[in-house]
Formats: C-alpha cells, sequence, structure tokens
C-alpha cells in the first residue's frame, strides 16, 4: 500500500548544509584511425589553447574503433570518479565535526 502523503525527508544531515554543486569537467572521448589502427583521444573544449585541447593516447592503439572509444570513455570515468573522490574527502576533513583525525 502507498500513503496518500508522503512523509517528508531530508537528503541531508541536519545542521549542516548541503555541498556547492561540483563542476563537471567535461571531457569528450573519441577515435581517430591511424594507419590500420584506432587511436583513442580525449577532447576537453574547456582548455584555452589549440594544442592543450586534444590529448591523445598512441601507446593504446587498438585494432577496432570500439575498443578505442571504449578505453577512451574509461579513462574519463575514471578521472571522474577520482575527482568526485577527492571532493568529498574535502568536504568530509573540512566538515566542523572533524577534529584533525586522519583521512
Amino acid at each position: 500500500m502507498s500513503q496518500a502523503n508522503p512523509a517528508n525527508t531530508t537528503t541531508c544531515a541536519p545542521a549542516t548544509t548541503p555541498a556547492a554543486p561540483s563542476q563537471q569537467i567535461r571531457m569528450w572521448p573519441f577515435v581517430i584511425q591511424v594507419g590500420s589502427g584506432f587511436v583513442p583521444f580525449i577532447h576537453h573544449p574547456e582548455r584555452p589553447t589549440p594544442w592543450l585541447r586534444v590529448e591523445r593516447f598512441p601507446r593504446k592503439a587498438k585494432a577496432t574503433a570500439g575498443e578505442a572509444l571504449q578505453y577512451a570513455q574509461r579513462v574519463v570515468w575514471y578521472r571522474q570518479m577520482r575527482a568526485a573522490e577527492k571532493r568529498r574527502r574535502l568536504e568530509a576533513i573540512s566538515h566542523p565535526r572533524h577534529e584533525g583525525r586522519a583521512a
């Protein structure tokens, strides 16, 4: 059975403020064909200079475009995961209840 009026729930602990929205770093995975292989690369549209906008992985060349794209997507996912991990750690140690314990 479902209730007619849902109970009010809070998404954060009382007496705390929600974290500031994080700025998602935009990275677009692509693949280029070089000879008979495919090289994964990541396009960073927000970088100011043209030679820094493209990050290539020539040593990770793959036989098919799907494998190369999958590798580039995995790199983007890993970087986003680590950035979120760092953000959560900084939020935890900057909290008023944190007493200088090792994180």
